[in-house]
C-alpha cells in the first residue's frame, strides 16, 4: 500500500535513512547520500537515466524497423544485441562503432542507476571548541565520483542517443538516387 503524497517530501531519500526512520535500532553511522553534498549528484544521475531512456526508445524503433515482430520492450543492451543480429545489409553507414558507443553508454547507465553514492566525511574540531563534518570523498559504488564524472556520463548518454538517431535515420530515409 502506498500513500498519496511522498512521506519524506518532494525529494529522493537514501535507503539507509528510511531504514533508520523505520527501524531506529539499526541506525547506520552515516547516511548514503542525504544532504546537500549529494543533491547535485542525484540531479545529474536523474539526467543520465532520462537520457538513457531516450536512447532505449530509439533502439526500440530501430529494432521494430529491422524486425516488425520483435519485442521492443527490452533493456538497451539486449536491444543492441538484437539490432546487431538484424542490421547487416540494411545500413551503409558505419553502424558497428555507433552500436559500441550505445553499448558502452548502457553499461555506464547501469552503474549510475545501481550504485549508491556514498559521501565520506570527517569531523574537524575547532580550536575554539565544537567542530564540523567536512566532506572528503564521494564514491559511486567503488569508484570516485564528482559532478564532473556525471557530466561526462551525461555527455556519453547524449552521444549514444545521437548515434541511435543516426542508425534510425539510415533505416528510415531512402538512399539518394544516383
Amino acid at each position: 500500500m502506498t500513500t498519496e503524497s511522498p512521506r519524506y517530501g518532494m525529494r529522493a531519500i537514501s535507503w539507509s535513512t528510511i531504514q533508520a526512520d523505520r527501524y531506529p535500532r539499526h541506525r547506520p553511522d552515516i547516511a548514503y547520500w542525504d544532504g546537500t553534498e549529494a543533491a547535485e549528484l542525484n540531479r545529474l544521475r536523474g539526467l543520465v537515466v532520462v537520457q538513457a531512456a531516450e536512447t532505449e526508445a530509439v533502439l526500440g524503433m530501430i529494432l521494430s524497423r529491422l524486425d516488425p515482430a520483435a519485442r521492443t520492450d527490452q533493456p538497451a543492451r539486449r536491444l543492441v544485441h538484437r539490432i546487431r543480429q538484424k542490421i547487416e545489409g540494411f545500413c551503409d553507414t558505419e553502424w558497428p562503432p555507433a552500436l559500441d558507443l550505445i553499448d558502452a553508454a548502457a553499461k555506464r547507465r547501469n552503474r549510475v542507476v545501481h550504485d549508491s553514492p556514498t559521501i565520506g566525511r570527517v569531523w574537524r574540531d575547532y580550536s575554539t571548541g565544537g567542530g564540523e563534518w567536512v566532506h572528503v570523498v564521494t564514491m559511486l559504488g567503488d569508484d570516485d565520483c564528482d559532478t564532473g564524472t556525471l557530466v561526462r556520463d551525461l555527455a556519453l548518454q547524449q552521444d549514444a542517443t545521437a548515434a541511435a538517431v543516426e542508425i534510425l535515420n539510415c533505416l528510415t530515409v531512402p538512399a539518394p538516387s544516383p
